[in-house]
């Protein structure tokens, strides 16, 4: 007998529901046997399923958060001694990081898109580059910074694993 949605290809394989003949290409796995690609009704996790109006409210916010936190962070610069600006940097990037993760993964409902990992990255850097322009001087680049900015980055991208 045929597959009924390759005619091409013979089978000997019937759907366990309907009892189409399937041939393995398009046969899906269930707990109660194999099954036709109609009756298997396969939809994706609702965890990965991201409407449209979710999103935009999520890039409204990732906005607005990245940039609260980077002219926060840059004016608060002003009214820390110099001798604890190699500590104040690092905390920065690892708090703005945590900061955009958490709040982008509480609005869009912990959802886990892989297009929010992206936007999270993007408002990270947002943030670090609001806080550079704002900041009074050009940020020490040193080992901890660099440290803080990896940490920073992965605490945004945590959500979304």
């Amino acid at each position: 007998m045929q597959c009924t949605f390759h005619p091409d290809t013979e089978t000997l394989l019937r759907c366990s529901k309907c009892e189409k003949p399937i041939c393995v290409r398009c046969s899906i796995q269930t707990p109660v046997g194999a099954r036709c690609p109609e009756c298997a009704n396969v939809q994706k996790i609702p965890t990965y399923n991201l409407p449209t109006t979710q999103l935009t409210k999520a890039i409204v916010v990732a906005i607005v958060v990245a940039l609260a936190l980077g002219v926060f962070f840059g004016l608060f610069q002003y009214l820390v001694p110099f001798r604890i600006v190699w500590i104040y940097g690092p905390a920065t990037f690892i708090g703005s990081g945590w900061a955009v993760g958490e709040t982008i993964s509480r609005v869009t409902n912990r959802k886990r898109v892989p297009a929010l990992q992206g936007l999270a990255i993007g408002a990270y850097a947002l943030s670090f580059i609001v806080y550079i322009f704002v900041s009074p001087e050009f940020p020490f680049i040193g080992f901890y910074t660099l440290v803080g900015l990896a940490v920073g980055g992965a605490l945004a991208l945590n959500p979304f694993r």
